[in-house]
């Protein structure tokens, strides 16, 4: 699928002359003379990648871009081959056929160049990274009351989650941050003033969503902590109850096992009332300590 710069209402499927933007299938791509042009230049084209990263070669520039599964449903990668005359995105399962689409329905009239149409679907993507990075946000709130209100203490798999796709969420910032930066310094003098401009805007949004993210993984740190510290407190209370129930038994541990000797002079083991006497001492040596626990506020 190619669309011609000067028109993009309507969609060919030959290379035209003049300056386009291609669309190009990931299975199909080998069909491509265009593509096989590359490959010989480009041995990592096909290659599966799991960080984003730009190739600066004589006459283009080869990127990569991979987007994280807490920003989308599922990963999913831009691929994309920028020359002076033409971009060609890789499509892997028609990711950048639905998005260029929705893309020209609201950035069409800014679309003057190819570096423009570039930035306009790279704006596109990445224009509701702020509201889903606010979502992020309000859940981990809400984790974070869970764990103070201890509705649940089971939730390190939960955290850790988090965790480890906030960081991931943050290189990915970091990287498309130094893509952008390297457009922008453009070494090869393939983009033009206006769109570097533009890339400057774009930049900026990034780094803030690098500084967001950043937060965002700290504050994980912080909900671990928090963690930790209400399971430690759920764990000294056991403790605590166990320390009294053992303290409250001890006195009768002591009781049983002096009645418990086997010495044959015991006048209480004779007397009719011992069993009595012991039982109510016993009761009694309870109920006091049960005073002295509750007047310190042991429980």
């Amino acid at each position: 699928m190619f669309y011609v710069i000067d028109d993009l209402e309507n969609s060919l499927n030959t290379k035209p002359d003049k300056d386009f933007v291609a669309i190009i299938p990931f299975d199909k791509a080998s069909n491509y003379d265009i593509i096989n042009y590359y490959i010989p230049k480009i041995p990592m084209l096909f290659m599966d990648f799991h960080f984003s990263k730009i190739e600066s070669f004589q006459d283009f520039y080869f990127c990569t871009i991979n987007i994280p599964e807490i920003l989308v449903s599922e990963r999913s990668i831009i691929c994309f081959i920028l020359t002076k005359n033409y971009v060609i995105f890789i499509d892997r399962d028609e990711y950048m056929k639905n998005n260029f689409k929705k893309m020209l329905e609201t950035h069409r009239e800014h679309i003057s160049s190819v570096g423009t149409a570039v930035y306009c679907f790279l704006d596109y993507i990445m224009s509701k990274d702020l509201e889903k990075i606010n979502s992020l946000q309000h859940n981990l709130v809400d984790l974070e009351l869970n764990v103070l209100n201890k509705k649940k203490l089971d939730q390190i798999k939960e955290i850790t989650g988090y965790r480890s796709r906030t960081l991931r969420l943050h290189h990915y910032y970091v990287q498309v941050e130094g893509i952008f930066g390297d457009l922008i310094d453009d070494p090869q003098n393939i983009l033009d003033e206006e769109t570097k401009q533009l890339f400057q805007i774009l930049i900026r949004k990034i780094t803030l969503y690098g500084h967001e993210s950043e937060q965002i993984w700290e504050y994980t740190s912080q909900i671990r902590d928090i963690y930790q510290q209400q399971l430690d407190v759920h764990q000294n209370i056991i403790m605590k109850f166990l320390t009294i129930v053992t303290t409250l038994f001890m006195p009768l541990t002591l009781i049983a096992g002096w009645y418990g000797m086997n010495f044959e002079y015991m006048p209480e083991l004779h007397w009719k009332y011992g069993y009595p006497l012991v039982f109510t001492l016993s009761f009694l040596l309870v109920i006091i300590m049960c005073i002295i626990f509750k007047r310190k506020k042991w429980w």
